[in-house]
């Protein structure tokens, strides 16, 4: 029996920082990083959130990808509801479900199956950030939980008992700012990759 964690680390602590004038619209910011237990960064954040107005470009999102099948939905749910569980016993709020988000989630724990890698950053060299960008998301924090696992009857357990373990993966989880969230498994045989990626929108 194998299983097999990871939580999203800070790859590059620099943030970049794009502005672009439109002559109606006026100043688009936008602020893309990766925020996984990085107080420092996620405290900057907030003091230029503070001052700098933000307008988000309205663009269309691609297509939501469905889950594997009714059970890979079902154990979706079961994970966005216990988690949702843990946080609640911890007084935060529950995280709000979003299909891009899960749709984000299923397309990668699908390419993590398929070339049968298990890595926050692809063998194509994109993070969760950058898949979440590609889905036309704006945040200002995201992180991201990977979970695998081989001959296991019961994963949705053995995922989020796993996750609750690891200091990352808690921290991740336990993360107050975050308010949304999406999950994808898919399975190949007798193994399962899990993904759940966290993220704190642009208001």
């Amino acid at each position: 029996m194998k299983r097999f964690s990871k939580h999203s680390e800070k790859h590059n602590r620099s943030y970049k920082k794009s502005v672009r004038w439109r002559s109606i619209k006026g100043l688009i910011l936008t602020l893309p990083f990766i925020l996984t237990g990085c107080e420092a960064t996620r405290d900057f954040l907030t003091e230029i959130g503070q001052q700098v107005p933000i307008v988000r470009d309205i663009k269309e999102q691609p297509p939501v990808a469905p889950a594997q099948s009714t059970s890979a939905a079902e154990m979706e749910q079961q994970i966005w509801q216990q988690i949702n569980n843990i946080r609640k016993q911890q007084g935060l709020s529950e995280l709000r479900y979003n299909a891009t988000l899960a749709s984000v989630a299923r397309k990668y724990s699908q390419k993590m199956a398929e070339r049968n890698f298990f890595a926050h950053v692809s063998p194509d060299g994109d993070s969760v950030a950058d898949r979440v960008r590609a889905a036309k998301v704006f945040y200002w924090m995201v992180g991201e939980n990977l979970f695998r696992s081989a001959n296991i009857t019961q994963p949705v357990p053995a995922a989020v008992e796993g996750w609750m373990n690891s200091p990352g993966h808690r921290a991740n989880i336990l993360r107050s700012e975050y308010r949304e969230t999406g999950i994808g498994v898919w399975r190949v045989g007798n193994s399962y990759w899990v993904t759940q990626v966290f993220l704190r929108s642009i208001p």
